[in-house]
């Protein structure tokens, strides 16, 4: 940890950041890079973070009330999280919760059972992220609920650690998803919606700001410090997202991002 951890304080605000991936020059193979960020600009946003407060995860803030004014939490279960994230986060004192798929865990590209069960022994939190990648919308109930009770007992399984939070692969969250999840044993539902933490902790469905690739150091800056306007910025867009996908449904909707990602980048 480093000597210049700030005390634990009252943070004004609570936000909660989602990464997936991270990369030393070029994004792993099959990661998206838009959701793939460089070393460097994690360890500098891991400083700024630790400028304003520190930061832990969902599951201390929720069961030893931490109080930071960061979240960190990591999408997908990628090698990376292991090999990039894990030791930045040691070394700056800091706590994040992974959420992984039980069917990708120890194959190619992502982190083993071994590694996940290294990093929970080291304070991390591994959480579920469903058993695999499959959209919860595509799922009927009983599948849904079949396939998180599954996940759930995997991967307590496998690191020795409660597994209480769930998020949607995705963000796709059906209608009744929080009750389901708390019949599989999970107690709340990480989504993909932008907003601040509600102080009561009680909330169902929590939020989270997705950090990606092409995010301004502005934005971040601001986010971290919980900046009203830029989170509200962030939750218009979403909404218009969520239209989106809605109108064209799934398959469409990421053709299309797929095309628009693709036409930004050349």
């Amino acid at each position: 940890m480093r000597a210049d951890t700030p005390p634990l304080r009252k943070p004004r605000r609570t936000v909660a950041l989602m990464y997936h991936a991270l990369s030393r020059g070029h994004a792993p193979p099959g990661q998206d890079p838009h959701y793939t960020l460089d070393e460097a600009v994690f360890r500098g946003q891991l400083q700024q973070i630790q400028r304003a407060g520190g930061a832990c995860s969902v599951r201390d803030w929720l069961r030893d009330d931490e109080r930071r004014p960061v979240l960190l939490t990591f999408d997908d279960g990628h090698a990376s999280n292991y090999e990039v994230a894990f030791p930045a986060l040691a070394e700056y004192g800091m706590r994040a919760d992974f959420f992984v798929n039980p069917a990708n865990v120890g194959t190619p590209g992502f982190a083993t059972w071994a590694q996940l069960r290294e990093m929970s022994d080291a304070g991390m939190s591994i959480q579920s992220h469903g058993y695999d990648h499959s959209y919860f919308t595509d799922l009927a109930a009983p599948v849904l609920r079949e396939r998180l009770h599954a996940a759930h007992v995997r991967i307590e399984d496998g690191v020795g650690a409660a597994a209480t939070l769930l998020a949607p692969p995705g963000g796709r969250m059906p209608v009744g998803l929080v009750g389901i999840a708390r019949q599989c044993g999970y107690l709340h539902v990480v989504s993909s919606r932008p907003g601040r933490m509600a102080a009561s902790r009680r909330t169902a469905i929590l939020p989270r700001l997705a950090v990606t690739a092409p995010l301004d150091p502005r934005r971040f800056n601001a986010w971290v410090d919980g900046g009203a306007t830029s989170i509200l910025r962030e939750q218009l867009r979403y909404g218009s997202l969520s239209l989106a996908k809605q109108l064209l449904g799934d398959s469409r909707y990421e053709r299309a991002r797929m095309l628009a990602l693709a036409g930004r980048r050349g």
